[in-house]
């Protein structure tokens, strides 16, 4: 919490798009396109928050801010591309957002929880009928997560802890779910 606030008297601002970047080109000089393909070869958006309009203004926003350089670079006749790479400003920068997101666990929020919320406002039958679509959708992140999880047995080390978490989470998910539905079944039965 303190770092929250002396990070608002000194302007430093946190962003998970900021530090998903850096951490990328940290590794290497890319433009905004080659970010973009590697954030969805590598499902990156699957595992953390990040879209492809947020690549391309984050990516400029930081340079605008003088976190990165950037040079303008032509290819025989291909159009121009501007390449940015992390400066020592970026760095620190970098290195202040992973001690923030280290020591700083926020609560999140489960957005169908607000579907969870309002469930007494459906029908019984509309109710398992969503209740029934969710069951699936839990279901299939779960399968999804535990296909990755098999053939990201080479990924970074980092990579497959994340995805290891969101299997936890999501069998955990499912067992609530199936949980859930069963209890809820029980209680307009009574």
């Amino acid at each position: 919490m303190l770092y929250y606030i002396v990070s608002e008297l000194w302007g430093i601002k946190t962003s998970t798009i900021d530090l998903i970047l850096m951490g990328i080109l940290i590794q290497q000089p890319m433009n905004a396109y080659e970010l973009t393909a590697f954030v969805e070869e590598r499902q990156i958006n699957k595992l953390l928050k990040i879209s492809t309009p947020a690549i391309y203004k984050g990516s400029k926003r930081l340079y605008q801010s003088g976190y990165l350089d950037g040079k303008a670079v032509r290819e025989g006749e291909h159009p121009e591309k501007f390449i940015y790479t992390i400066n020592q400003k970026g760095k620190e920068y970098f290195y202040e957002l992973m001690k923030h997101y280290s020591e700083n666990i926020q609560p999140f929020y489960i957005d169908f929880n607000v579907f969870i919320w309002n469930l007494n406002n459906l029908s019984h039958q509309d109710a398992m009928t969503e209740l029934e679509e969710l069951r699936k959708g839990l279901y299939n992140w779960r399968d999804w997560v535990t296909r990755h999880e098999k053939e990201a047995s080479h990924a970074p080390f980092s990579v497959r802890m994340i995805i290891k978490q969101y299997r936890m989470i999501f069998f955990t998910l499912t067992q609530w779910i199936d949980e859930l539905i069963r209890d809820y079944q029980y209680e307009i039965s009574r």
